[in-house]
């Protein structure tokens, strides 16, 4: 399997907030982007010659992830780019990955594919297609 790390998901109440904070360790914050599927605000901070940061504030109807801001702003899932999100989808399942959903268009990555999977020893991942010509 081909997975090269896309960025690293952190999860937040205000994606303003948060982005102000990066910002003084030289993160610049792009547009945000509402994903009304997964029920979330997204932004991505990035840095020359660093992984990319995803800022993930949920919308307020988004009882799965409010339980997860109890812990406060914190990493939660590492995303990886795959050349063919459905073959990655199977061979995880396969491996024993649980999938939360199969792959669905993401507005932040351009409607290109994404799926997230858990895994107890090593937590959640996304997946998310590489942009054709990649």
């Amino acid at each position: 399997m081909d997975f090269t790390i896309e960025h690293i998901g952190y999860i937040t109440k205000s994606i303003e907030k948060t982005a102000e904070t990066f910002k003084v360790l030289g993160y610049v914050a792009e547009d945000i982007v509402n994903d009304d599927t997964q029920k979330t605000r997204i932004c991505f901070l990035r840095k020359e010659g660093e992984v990319s940061i995803e800022l993930v504030e949920p919308y307020p109807e988004n009882a799965t992830m409010q339980k997860m801001l109890k812990k406060g702003t914190t990493p939660y899932h590492t995303c990886y780019t795959v050349p063919d999100i459905q073959a990655v989808y199977e061979q995880l399942t396969d491996l024993g990955y649980a999938p939360l959903f199969t792959p669905v268009e993401a507005p932040a990555f351009d409607n290109r594919l994404i799926c997230y999977f858990w895994k107890n020893d090593i937590g959640l991942i996304e997946v998310v297609e590489q942009e054709k010509g990649e």
